[in-house]
């Protein structure tokens, strides 16, 4: 999700996410790639790998608390390579902010309710959006609001179809991505 709102960000309203020009975006978006997908994924394959989880689904909510401990942790790295390391602005620094914020959250809830992160991803990118749209008198985000809005709607039914999830964790989910994801760009922009 993160790779996907910096892309959108550039092509919709790159305004937003400057000093990232034509000339940085590649290698910045290889990093936000890097950091929090590739590396999220190589460590829950290592869980996997060691026994420490039982499946990558992560069904049991005890085991969804290591993994996500890890992700909170690449979130917080790329907060601060890109927000402090390589001076890349306020707005990154909220994005990534708020993101690491909202794995943290998914965490510490996870140890008492299951929450759906996949929600919580959506969700948060229809908040992120929808903000910087409000925010932004140049916005052009219209059409990467609707194909969020459907996006989300796809892995919230997937969620609820392939029993990982009821409709109380779906919604959860999706309300604490919105909220503080929307409420990060919209008051600290």
């Amino acid at each position: 999700m993160a790779t996907l709102l910096i892309a959108t960000l550039y092509f919709f309203l790159p305004t937003a996410i400057q000093p990232v020009n034509e000339n940085a975006i590649l290698p910045v978006l290889l990093m936000v790639f890097l950091l929090t997908y590739v590396l999220p994924l190589l460590s829950v394959g290592m869980l996997r790998l060691t026994n420490t989880i039982s499946s990558l689904r992560l069904v049991d909510k005890r085991e969804r608390l290591m993994p996500f401990l890890f992700i909170t942790i690449y979130y917080a790295f790329a907060t601060y390579i890109f927000a402090i390391r390589f001076e890349l602005g306020q707005v990154f620094m909220v994005i990534f902010g708020s993101i690491t914020l909202s794995v943290l959250l998914v965490t510490i809830i996870t140890k008492f309710f299951k929450v759906s992160a996949h929600s919580v991803g959506t969700a948060g990118l229809i908040g992120f959006l929808l903000a910087f749209h409000i925010r932004y008198i140049d916005s052009r985000l219209i059409l990467p609001l609707v194909a969020a809005f459907i996006l989300h709607g796809i892995v919230s039914s997937a969620r609820l179809y392939l029993h990982t999830h009821d409709p109380k964790e779906v919604h959860f989910g999706s309300l604490l991505g919105f909220i503080i994801n929307f409420g990060a760009v919209y008051f600290l922009t």
